[in-house]
This record gives structure tokens, C-alpha cells and sequence, in this order.
């Protein structure tokens, strides 16, 4: 499971990036968030819009199973599932994402990055209604797909990297067909990436440069 992510990208490189019309919100300069925290993700309102707004990392009920991090290979036959990846995908900057790995009583960190700099991971967004009150949470989480050679030695799953066509693919509206949604899910080249290994998550909130890079 990817544990964390960072999102270090300025406003005026994400929004030609990600080609984005219209602003609401968006905070740069973190080096980890996880889970339950709020990031920035890209979505495509009614009138074609792209905006970058602000979501709750992690489905609701947050407890539920694939609520965080989606399992490409499960999402498209989950009924519960079927209505919110064909009307509201979204895409997730990021600057890199965290595994860790425990062996005994030691545990590391591996911050793994795209060379090219910050990239997008495929998502989903919900909007969650409290039963008891009129509260409104914009919520989203993001999706796995299998690992490649880089990151399987840590972990069985990655997140879903899309390239810039793959993202502008993903966050079509007509774009609704299972086959061919599924089939932009797939692993990032490893040879288009960087790893550390970190010895404490202290590590992971600083600015430091690559080293102990493994390939």
C-alpha cells in the first residue's frame, strides 16, 4: 500500500501540467500526507472545466475496504464502484509517494519518484453525506495497480502514474468504457523512476537530495 505521498509542484506548474481552468484550492510544500488528510486532485465539473480542488484522502466510511488506495483489478467489478468510475474520476498530482518495509524491529522508508518531476495518479472522488446532518465531505482515494520491478521488492501493488495522454483520457467524460478505462491502469516504466531508501520518516519531510538512489 502506498502510505503517503508529497505534493512539492507550484500552482503555475501544475496548471499547465494538468491543463487546469479554474482554481479552488491547493497547498504546496508537503512533503508527506496521509490518509484522512486533504490533497489536491483534478476533476472535470459539468461545463468541461478542469478544477483543482480539495478532497479527503480516503473514501467514506473511511473503514471500508479499498476506501484509501483501489485495486485496479477489482474497482470495475465492484457494484458499489460502478456508478463513481464512470462519472467522477479524478487525477492526483504528486511529487512522490512512500512505502515502508519492516524487517525485525527495524522499518525503512522508500520515497519513489518520476525522473520527469511531478506526475498524476489515476483517482476516484465521492461526495459523502452525513445521515445525521446536512454535511457535505468531498472525499476521493487513488488507485493500485501491480508494481514493477522497482517497487515490487517493497511492495505487491503501486499507484496508477498516468502520463499527460493518459490523463487527459482518464479525465474525459465520455471516456465511461470498463475495457478501455482499465487498460490505462497499467505500471509506470521503471526506468522512468528513482527510489531512496530513508532511514526514518524524520527523512521524509525534508528537502534532501537523491541519494541512495537504487537504480
Amino acid at each position: 500500500m502506498c502510505t503517503s505521498i508529497s505534493m512539492l509542484a507550484d500552482i503555475s506548474e501544475l496548471a499547465k501540467q494538468f491543463q487546469i481552468d479554474r482554481l479552488l484550492s491547493y497547498n504546496s510544500n508537503r512533503y508527506e500526507i496521509r490518509p484522512t488528510e486533504s490533497l489536491s486532485a483534478v476533476v472535470v465539473n459539468r461545463k468541461g472545466e478542469r478544477l483543482l480542488d480539495e478532497f479527503r484522502w480516503g473514501l467514506m466510511p473511511f473503514w471500508a475496504k479499498d476506501a484509501v488506495c483501489g485495486d485496479r483489478d477489482s474497482i470495475f467489478t465492484n457494484e458499489v464502484f460502478g456508478r463513481i468510475v464512470k462519472k467522477q474520476r479524478c487525477v492526483i498530482p504528486s511529487s512522490g509517494f512512500y512505502v515502508s518495509r519492516t524487517e525485525g524491529k527495524e522499518t525503512e522508508w522508500i520515497r519513489f519518484k518520476m525522473r520527469s518531476g511531478t506526475f498524476g495518479i489515476a483517482g476516484l472522488y465521492d461526495v459523502w453525506h452525513a445521515p445525521s446532518s446536512d454535511e457535505e465531505l468531498r472525499t476521493c482515494m487513488m488507485l493500485m495497480t501491480e508494481a514493477n520491478s522497482l517497487v515490487s521488492p517493497y511492495h505487491g501493488r503501486m499507484p496508477a502514474i498516468l502520463d499527460q495522454e493518459q490523463a487527459n483520457l482518464w479525465l474525459q467524460p465520455e471516456m465511461n468504457e470498463p475495457r478501455l478505462l482499465r487498460s490505462l491502469l497499467r505500471p509506470v516504466d521503471d526506468l522512468q523512476m528513482i527510489a531512496n531508501i530513508l532511514s526514518s520518516p524524520a527523512e521524509k519531510m525534508e528537502a534532501s537530495p537523491d541519494v541512495g538512489v537504487l537504480i
